[in-house]
């Protein structure tokens, strides 16, 4: 991989996952109401297997099941899968059907195996710069799928699975919900514990490519080892399957109560902060007034009487009417959920002509002005050689239109 190359996936990594540098959920603290849940492998792609045991069957099992529970719990909460059957689906559409519904969490679901038949427990990952040998033979494992993916080296930017150099992509990054997704992976971690007889093995980091392209906290949890007899028949119990989706369940739960209370608590903050600018408002206008109208009372002399050949006074001018509002064009290259600085590095040859436009769900559109669709159009491809997933966009008064 030439170092050029290297790099611009560097900066492409940092933009995508810059969403929030503070690891907060979002600018507006919102209510989680989105969760995708992505059952690791399906179709072509087996997974780890064991006799007439596959991962990718015990990972959908656990998805739906653990999904149906958010949904009969929550009605509120919007559940999406990246695959509800045995299919395959690329890697980098798992985290691009996440981004589509705006995902307030995204957790992948997977079972882990070694050549060690000893190794057992759980861990759930986050996407991070972890050089551990045995963290980064997992995530190579994870991510060796991509060879059953049509042009993987373009999709990925000319990553190999198979090349220690890859990683240092990787090991480079900043990760940008790296606080909320460790939260959550820890809260995960936790309920293994108290729910299941596997190990806890922790929360840990690992770059993992399904993790990529996520714009939210996300997880890769490996719930147990497929090559290890005593995790392998707890997993395929129904006893098992019940309890390793409660457990998950009750992370949901947790995280959520955690996000939606802090969502709230920012909600009422903003609320007085308006409410008090309103009353320092109005009782400064309340004092102006009465101060103005004493000191006309005391200082303006009676008015004369107007001169009989006194000619009447001009009619005001009316105001100019507004204009209509004129379509503006512009190359969207990402949305972030804080607003950044415009000639912040990140974003490339870009800094200094972002233009950020704030969505109705707090979120910001960093835009790439252009005099005419034509030359947005030419602009876009040229981006998309930095930023994967521009498109143009029309923007009329408070329409925005995809072009």
């Amino acid at each position: 991989m030439k170092l050029a190359s290297l790099l611009t996936l560097i900066l492409t990594i940092s933009l995508t996952h810059s969403v929030c540098a503070q690891g907060k959920i979002g600018a507006a603290e919102r209510r989680l109401s989105t969760l995708v849940i992505d059952a690791g492998h399906g179709g072509k792609d087996p997974g780890c297997t064991w006799g007439n045991h596959t991962e990718k069957e015990l990972n959908l099992k656990i998805a739906l099941l653990f999904g149906s529970m958010v949904e009969e719990a929550y009605p509120d909460v919007k559940v999406v899968y990246t695959r509800s059957d045995d299919r395959f689906i690329e890697l980098h559409t798992r985290g691009d059907i996440a981004n589509r519904a705006d995902a307030d969490l995204f957790i992948s679901i997977h079972t882990d195996a070694v050549g060690n038949n000893e190794a057992h427990g759980s861990s759930t990952y986050i996407m991070g710069n972890d050089k551990s040998e045995k963290n980064l033979a997992v995530a190579q494992r994870e991510n060796s799928v991509i060879v059953m993916e049509g042009d993987y080296e373009a999709k990925y930017e000319g990553y190999d699975p198979n090349s220690a150099e890859s990683f240092i992509i990787f090991s480079l990054m900043q990760y940008a919900h790296a606080e909320q997704s460790m939260v959550f992976a820890e809260m995960v971690q936790k309920h293994y514990a108290k729910r299941t007889p596997i190990t806890d093995r922790g929360a840990r980091q690992g770059p993992y490519l399904v993790l990529w392209r996520t714009a939210m906290p996300s997880v890769l949890t490996e719930m147990g080892f497929m090559t290890n007899k005593s995790d392998r028949d707890y997993l395929h119990s129904e006893v098992g399957q019940r309890q390793v989706a409660g457990a998950l369940f009750d992370a949901f739960s947790e995280y959520r109560t955690r996000c939606n209370a802090r969502a709230d608590e920012s909600a009422k903050q903003a609320v007085a902060a308006t409410t008090t600018t309103e009353v320092a408002t109005t009782t400064t206008a309340a004092v102006t007034t009465t101060t103005a109208a004493a000191t006309t009372a005391t200082t303006t002399p009676a008015a004369k009487p107007a001169a009989k050949d006194a000619k009447p006074a001009a009619k005001e001018a009316k105001p100019a009417s507004k204009p209509a509002n004129k379509a503006e064009y512009f190359v969207q290259i990402c949305t972030l959920s804080s607003k950044s600085n415009p000639s912040d590095r990140k974003f490339g040859k870009y800094a200094g002509r972002i233009v950020q436009r704030q969505t109705s769900t707090g979120k910001w559109r960093c835009l790439v002005p252009a005099a005419t669709l034509e030359e947005a159009r030419s602009l876009q491809k040229d981006a998309e050689n930095y930023f994967a997933g521009a498109f143009v966009v029309e923007i009329k008064g408070d329409d925005v239109v995809r072009k």
